[in-house]
């Protein structure tokens, strides 16, 4: 006889060790209408009135398959029978005819960061559960990922958007696939069986059906365990480390400590790169380990000046290492048709205004030298390559904003477009230097 009050217990725990973070909250449900997602709404649902969050679900039919628009109804109509407000989100672009699995995750969260931002939802629930983890457990080890990437997937995770940043929230992590199906079973709850999930030309569906049949859960599960306590000690450890040698201003660019760096072990300085390289160079993924090994190489030779990688100019002084990001084609023009715009996934652009003909990219060379000339701008104590990367508002050719070289053609563009760097969170926990302040040009 299987028992109601266990099968919830886990997720309760989850929701009151988080409850600072989610009490008062609009929070996002992802339903496909798979098992997993049912019982996570039905979970979700259950302790909302306890815990004071209120819920908003959404799915989003990615136009691949022929059955999606009537999952999508069906998920709406079990939303309201629940008293769950629901939307609807369509993916329209042009399907890819490779990488269908990996272009339709960026699209989904794209989509789902949104309409995040248009309900004023900073968390997202995700249904990934026990198995899911044990299946990118397995994946990860057979493309021979590093520490962080046999950790797995995390309770929590930000993940950066074209609207912006979101918490991505694994609730179900502790629930095994047969515990949702009991859980939906149990309460009469329906739910779609998604044919893509057994096709076997993906990775893992043949993943998951090499483990069906097989006893490994437990013995996994403790492994990823210890790589995941491993991951969050050594983050630690170089966080403290390095926290007071690291400065950053509001462009990102950054300066550590030569000698600091030096006196870490050589994988924490690995770490420390690709950390460092994955913020200056606007970059989603990590740099390989191959590569980052020939870049410490450079940095620790005497003969080593500067370099590029990952879309970072690394410049090297006596006592420091400087990053900034490298001017280079992966830097493009953005038109500004949303209230939110991501740029070089490193700024993220508030308009306010309903102009036509409005873009955000990189200053270039040519202009920041005309605004020198006609004093329209002061000129900053860092080096030209990051002045040339750094982001100008313009109306067709017309620059009209560079909020970074305090510069605004009009009070109209100064109270109407706002740019931050997305980590500027994060730079609140380091030291920061003046762009305009005399001394050594970084």
């Amino acid at each position: 006889m299987i028992n109601k009050n266990q099968l919830t217990n886990n997720f309760e725990f989850f929701i009151n060790k988080n409850i600072k973070k989610f009490k008062g909250q609009n929070i996002a449900l992802a339903v496909s209408g798979g098992a997993d997602s049912i019982a996570l709404t039905y979970l979700a649902n259950k302790f909302k009135n306890q815990f004071n969050y209120n819920l908003i679900a959404f799915t989003l039919d990615h136009q691949l398959r022929k059955e999606s628009a009537k999952e999508t109804i069906f998920v709406k109509n079990l939303m309201n029978k629940l008293k769950i407000k629901h939307y609807s989100l369509v993916w329209r672009e042009e399907k890819p005819t490779t990488k269908i699995q990996e272009t339709a995750r960026i699209a989904r969260y794209n989509i789902l960061g949104e309409a995040c931002r248009n309900n004023n939802i900073k968390y997202i629930f995700l249904g990934h559960h026990a198995d899911d983890q044990l299946e990118t457990f397995i994946i990860r080890l057979y493309a021979k990922s590093g520490l962080d990437g046999l950790s797995c997937m995390k309770e929590m995770t930000r993940i950066l958007t074209n609207s912006g940043s979101i918490n991505l929230v694994r609730p179900l992590l502790k629930y095994r696939k047969k515990a949702l199906k009991n859980i939906c079973n149990i309460n009469k709850l329906k739910w779609i069986e998604d044919p893509s999930n057994s096709d076997m030309k993906y990775l893992r569906s043949k993943t998951r059906k090499l483990l069906l049949n097989t006893n490994v859960y437990e013995d996994f599960t403790n492994s990823i365990q210890v790589f995941r306590k491993l991951s969050i000690n050594i983050s630690n450890i170089i966080n403290n480390f390095i926290k007071d040698d690291i400065k950053f201003n509001d462009l990102g660019v950054c300066k550590l400590s030569m000698y600091k760096f030096i006196e870490l072990p050589s994988i924490f300085q690995i770490k420390v790169l690709n950390y460092l390289i994955r913020i200056i160079g606007g970059k989603k993924y990590p740099r390989k380990n191959k590569i980052l090994n020939n870049l410490l190489r450079n940095l620790l030779s005497k003969k080593c000046k500067n370099t590029t990688v990952g879309g970072a100019y690394i410049r090297i002084t006596e006592n420091d290492i400087i990053l900034s990001r490298q001017l280079d084609n992966s830097i493009k023009t953005n038109n500004l048709n949303n209230y939110a715009t991501l740029w070089d996934r490193r700024f993220m652009v508030i308009n306010k205004t309903t102009k036509n003909h409005l873009t955000v990219g990189a200053l270039g060379e040519k202009d920041y030298l005309l605004m020198i000339k006609l004093n329209k701008i002061q000129k900053p104590s860092i080096n030209f390559s990051v002045i040339k990367t750094i982001p100008a508002i313009r109306v067709l050719e017309e620059v009209v904003s560079v909020p970074h070289l305090l510069y605004w053609k009009s009070n109209f563009w100064k109270n109407n477009i706002n740019i931050t760097h997305i980590e500027h969170k994060l730079f609140k926990k380091y030291k920061k230097f003046d762009i305009f302040k005399p001394g050594e040009k970084l």
